[in-house]
């Protein structure tokens, strides 16, 4: 049986990382309802956006460069969003493990790459396995700002404009709700977009917003008109789709993080509280077992007393 003394200084020690786990708990939990706001405040406005781009690159027949597939794919850009710190559960095993198979799959294809990554955690992983990251931006994970996303984004737009990189790969994590995040991943350049494929049957002279180009028929609202152009309005809007878009991953990953750090730390607290009520009953026991062991021998040696 365990010294009392023993048990009461492990009870003592589990007792100081239960308040540590849960005040980490609160501060997630409180950091989590801010994190979704940013989030459903930012979803409508990169739907919309998406639409109007589909809209017009459909009636330019695609002739920005940035929705034009290069040639030749000779190499992709794997751009991975991690974590800065940990105690967060398996958030950051789950995306470090999806950007793996990522890589694994592009090398498959017989197509060199670029990894890029964000986060500290990311960066310490790939550099021990010996995968040097190209590029590294860390102490974003905690509050991203829209200036860190289009900071990330130009260097990645100008690589792509010169050639460097023919295909961008975003690996991130998205928030579905507290307790459930969801590694994904997407193309972010060429920006895929949705030709929208409508029957001609109804409005073969495109008086109600359809325009029919080349064997396509595209959707133009008509309650829109653009000026100077489509062609000008289109090159304009699409770097900013980009901000949007890595800005959005950064925040559903921000937000991943927080719900996973929030989950992990309240089953640590949960853990902690059990262990205190084991530790208590041995305690309890020992202690026990003690008090008969002295009552025990009180009563031999009065006994032996009263004998002699």
């Amino acid at each position: 049986m365990e010294k009392t003394r023993d048990i009461k200084n492990r009870i003592k020690s589990v007792s100081g990382t239960r308040k540590i786990t849960k005040a980490m708990e609160m501060i997630a939990s409180s950091k989590i309802r801010r994190a979704q706001r940013r989030i459903l405040e930012a979803r409508p406005f990169i739907d919309k956006i998406a639409d109007f781009i589909s809209d017009i690159a459909c009636y330019s027949s695609v002739s920005d460069p940035l929705l034009i597939p290069h040639t030749e794919t000779k190499k992709t850009l794997i751009l991975g969003i991690t974590a800065d710190r940990g105690l967060c559960g398996g958030y950051n095993s789950n995306i470090i493990r999806l950007i793996e198979k990522t890589v694994r799959d592009t090398e498959e294809k017989g197509i060199d790459y670029e990894l890029d990554i964000i986060g500290t955690r990311g960066r310490n992983h790939f550099r021990y396995i010996g995968m040097e990251p190209n590029r590294v931006f860390e102490n974003l994970s905690d509050y991203p700002k829209f200036l860190d996303a289009r900071e990330i984004a130009e260097s990645i737009l100008n690589r792509y404009k010169a050639s460097e990189i023919d295909r961008v790969l975003i690996c991130y994590t998205k928030f579905k709700n507290a307790a459930e995040q969801v590694t994904s991943s997407f193309q972010l350049l060429p920006i895929p977009f949705e030709e929208k494929i409508v029957d001609l049957k109804g409005d073969p002279d495109g008086e109600t917003g359809l325009v029919k180009i080349g064997d396509r028929v595209c959707v133009i609202r008509p309650e829109f008109s653009y000026e100077p152009s489509p062609e000008a309005v289109l090159s304009s809007l699409l770097p900013e789709y980009i901000y949007t878009i890595v800005y959005m991953a950064l925040l559903e990953s921000t937000a991943s993080e927080t719900g996973a750090r929030m989950t992990a730390m309240k089953n640590a607290s949960e853990n902690a509280e059990e262990m205190i009520k084991d530790l208590t009953r041995k305690f309890n026991r020992a202690r026990q077992q003690q008090i008969t062991m002295e009552i025990t021998e009180i009563v031999s040696g009065a006994e032996a007393l009263t004998g002699s």
